[in-house]
């Protein structure tokens, strides 16, 4: 061939690294290092050409025209051939001189002062290894990723995009739903967002998952109201529904809700929750994040304030199933988020005997939490139900907060708040 050629070795492909072998006599090899123009940074002056090729093991070179010449008016120019959809491509034809004037000033190679972008649907690019990924693995698959470089990691269909080495690796986000990414070789703690540079395309190409909806009762008496309600708001979408009723024991109703659900995660809906219509039961975990639960928004009508006590919850299965039950609160022992998007109304004060157990529990939660983690809104939140007129629910924490101020250093009274008989035992 004409001129010189740098060829950076990714280690991806044998075969196409044979063909630029056989294809250029003068071939200096390297390995790919952080990006392009640091890879080149101390390599270029060792051409002897007026041009110099820059060609990866990531492209099929086989029918690619190295006779390639600049016209006169594109002599200055760096020329880059695209590879598939990414105009930033791995296949280069560099005016020396011209590089070697420029390359101290260049922070990355889309700096430099002239580039000639060409369409090359021609070459063959090879594409990184695919893996799909549930909820559950995607963060450890990523941890054990093997390859140098990148993976495409997708949920239920493989779309691909093709990464930039023009600056330092990136981890893209093809789709909005966050279940389409190229993620490249890097160390991280817990969350795919410690990754330094994430881009973001915000496609919508897959759609949100349908998880299963599980109504948890126990004969309340505003139970039926709520499931028809619910039912109404079912209809109109497309996730299963399931009940489970009149199982004892927190712990136990949450586990066999877990074993009902046939999807990752699932929504449990409380016999106290008067689901708003607007709410849609299309939430869509974070995939960057490690698994958790999400609790959303509850108006609380007796106390007038909206939070997340009694709201529906997109539960985790295997965080559920793995729960031992031993917290004063069983959702918030775990990894969980708060969305405040309101998801339904409470119903508890529709019956004196919810009412006060409700009450009385919360109430015994909102003051430990206090005492051990406090924080202003939790404050702001006793406060309210300090300041209730409610009779019922005055007379409540009337009782809860005596009977906290007695208990308060033992964890194990405290806990006894757990299961509804031993409440209504203290009543």
């Amino acid at each position: 061939m004409a001129f010189d050629c740098i060829f950076i070795d990714f280690g991806v492909s044998k075969q196409n690294k044979e063909i630029i072998l056989q294809k250029f006599h003068n071939v200096k090899t390297l390995p790919f290092v952080q990006n392009y123009k640091k890879t080149l940074c101390n390599v270029w002056h060792d051409v002897n050409t007026e041009f110099f090729w820059v060609v990866t093991d990531l492209i099929n070179y086989e029918n690619f025209d190295f006779d390639y010449i600049p016209e006169q008016f594109q002599q200055t120019q760096m020329h880059v051939w695209s590879s598939t959809s990414q105009k930033e491509g791995d296949t280069f034809l560099i005016p020396t001189k011209h590089f070697g004037k420029q390359i101290a000033s260049l922070a990355f190679l889309r700096d430099y002062n002239s580039i000639n972008y060409h369409d090359s649907d021609y070459l063959i690019y090879c594409h990184w290894p695919a893996k799909q990924f549930n909820f559950a693995n995607l963060i450890t698959q990523v941890k054990n990723q093997q390859e140098r470089y990148c993976y495409y990691y997708y949920n239920n269909s493989v779309y691909q995009q093709v990464p930039s080495f023009w600056e330092d690796s990136k981890l893209y986000i093809i789709d909005s739903n966050k279940f389409n990414m190229t993620v490249p070789k890097f160390n991280f703690d817990d969350e795919l967002y410690d990754h330094p540079r994430i881009y973001e395309q915000n496609r919508t190409i897959t759609p949100a998952p349908e998880f299963d909806i599980i109504f948890i009762h126990n004969y309340e008496p505003t139970y039926k109201q709520n499931l028809e309600q619910l039912k109404k708001q079912c209809a109109k979408i497309p996730n299963k529904l399931h009940v489970i009723e009149g199982v004892n024991g927190r712990n136990l109703a949450y586990k066999c809700a877990a074993n009902k659900s046939t999807t990752e995660y699932f929504y449990a809906v409380f016999a106290k929750c008067k689901i708003d219509e607007n709410f849609k039961f299309n939430f869509i975990p974070d995939t960057l994040k490690t698994p958790r639960h999400y609790i959303f928004d509850c108006y609380n009508p007796v106390i007038d304030h909206t939070y997340g006590h009694q709201a529906v919850i997109l539960y985790n299965k295997l965080m559920v199933l793995a729960n031992t039950g031993d917290s004063l609160d069983f959702t918030l022992s775990q990894p969980h988020d708060h969305i405040p998007v309101l998801a339904n109304t409470t119903t508890f004060a529709d019956n004196d005997k919810v009412c006060f157990r409700t009450t009385f529990r919360e109430f015994i939660k909102l003051s430990y939490f206090q005492k051990t983690k406090p924080t202003v809104e939790n404050k702001f939140v006793l406060q309210k139900w300090l300041t209730c007129n409610h009779p019922v629910v005055k007379d409540t924490v009337d009782k809860a907060k005596k009977y906290f101020e007695n208990n308060q250093d033992d964890y194990n009274k405290l806990f006894e708040t757990y299961e509804w008989n031993s409440i209504e035992k203290i009543n």
